[in-house]
């Protein structure tokens, strides 16, 4: 139940009051929940009411790792009246002697990778499963579709939907609009399309054919944003038309055929916390200008698993791990989190996160900069707030610039019963957004 890797270098608990592997004490152990009964795993004491509470010891210290590029937790000094500058052939380091507390409960992780196999992928395709059409004047259009394995035993468990990248815009849907008062929140509706995030997809899909002889399920809405919006409930999204409400429906529909199809092909398994999860994932592929972070747009992939800025900030009293401070259905990771030997600090900013293991992957020879495609969370960057409000990456006026934490798609689709299940008591499938910043989208094919 507790992580022995994350206990502090040499240190094997003992003293009154204090949760340690193995020997949790009565105090301890009265109160075996996310905060006191990992105690000891994120080097806390526990308080008088079994609560965690900060431990008198300072925070050990662990060697520095070569970690090539690590972003600095805190702003650097800089003169009110210069402007923001950015490196075109250098990456910002962070200090090896600053040890956060991802540092030290993550340390330890390792992120196993899966090689291509050597296998032939000749025979095997993207193949149309369903389609949702609609005719007008003679003419038939395709406004949703959803991709697959011609046979289930050969898919992949991944789910990839594209909800901002179609192009169709018929005129049988009224458009969208930014401040209709009967749809749009306060902040105002986005019609804008996350311009290439199809065809990146649909790479992706292929690239994971070519490399491990498994298809992928991909689901792609065809309809331009200023029509409808798949990625928000179906007021906002389809502003009361019937055919924008009936390709949004099969937008969801699909992706839960697909998660379907993975759950039975690959079963579930249940966590810690008795969660039943399938042994899968749904990635939604979005992009985003991030013009308040420069002129030519943020070169950060943002992952987003519906943390927020706040959520992720280590600055925070008592905000790091995040798992302390998140329940156990705050964040889109609620069963992978509670697996074996694994937290949501480590998932989502450790060495095996997603934007780690992306970065682990660079430099590359990108024509914009050499932070292009980095992961913001990730080891390397693990505070978006910090990052989005440090003059060094951000230009907007405010000084804070945007930081995409998830939406509507990784909410929803968490649940296996989407529709009919908002207290998260059914299966669930694990999510992430990631939001693809300008210089992936609009680079060469190479670069992509």
């Amino acid at each position: 139940y507790l992580r022995e890797r994350a206990l502090p270098q040499g240190g094997n608990g003992g003293s009154s009051g204090i949760c340690v592997a193995g020997s949790l004490s009565e105090e301890c152990g009265a109160k075996k929940n996310e905060s006191c009964g990992l105690c000891s795993a994120y080097s806390l004491e526990c308080g008088v009411n079994s609560e965690c509470v900060e431990a008198s010891p300072t925070v050990p210290t662990k060697a520095p790792t070569n970690n090539p590029t690590k972003s600095p937790t805190s702003s650097p000094t800089k003169s009110p009246t210069s402007s923001p500058t950015k490196s075109p052939t250098s990456s910002p380091t962070k200090s090896p002697t600053v040890v956060t507390c991802t540092d030290t409960i993550c340390g330890n992780d390792i992120a196993n990778t899966r090689e291509p196999l050597q296998c032939d992928p000749s025979d095997l395709s993207l193949t149309i499963l369903n389609n949702f059409e609609y005719t007008d004047g003679g003419v038939t259009d395709s406004l949703v579709k959803l991709l697959g394995p011609s046979d289930p035993a050969l898919a992949a468990a991944l789910v990839i939907a594209v909800p901002h990248g179609g192009s169709l815009k018929p005129d049988y849907i009224g458009d969208r609009t930014e401040n209709d008062p009967t749809y749009c929140p306060s902040g105002g509706c986005r019609i804008l399309a996350d311009s290439y995030t199809k065809p990146i997809a649909e790479t992706l899909a292929n690239k994971f054919i070519q490399n491990y002889c498994k298809v992928p399920y991909l689901i792609i809405n065809e309809l331009h944003r200023s029509k409808m919006d798949a990625n928000r409930e179906i007021g906002e999204a389809a502003f009361g038309n019937a055919i924008a409400e009936s390709a949004w429906t099969k937008f969801h529909e699909y992706i839960n055929e697909a998660q379907t199809h993975i759950q039975t092909e690959f079963d579930t398994v249940y966590n810690e916390a008795s969660i039943e999860g399938v042994r899968g994932l749904v990635f939604d592929v979005h992009g985003y200008a991030g013009t308040d972070w420069h002129n030519e747009g943020s070169d950060f992939i943002q992952w987003g698993y519906r943390l927020g800025k706040d959520s992720l900030d280590q600055n925070a009293v008592n905000n790091c791990p995040i798992d302390i401070t998140s329940s156990s259905t705050r964040g889109s990771f609620t069963h992978a989190r509670q697996m074996p030997d694994e937290s949501l600090e480590c998932l989502v900013r450790g060495p095996k996160s997603l934007g780690q293991r992306f970065n682990d992957q660079l430099p590359l020879s990108l024509a914009s900069s050499m932070t292009c495609g980095r992961g913001l969370p990730s080891l390397d960057y693990p505070d978006p707030k910090a990052v989005a409000s440090d003059p060094a990456y951000c230009a907007d006026n405010d000084g804070v610039c945007h930081y995409y934490s998830g939406g509507y798609d990784v909410e929803v689709h968490e649940r296996m019963d989407w529709y009919n299940d908002p207290s998260f008591h059914g299966s669930h499938m694990n999510t992430v957004q990631a939001e693809l910043p300008r210089c992936i989208r609009f680079a060469t094919d190479e670069t992509r």
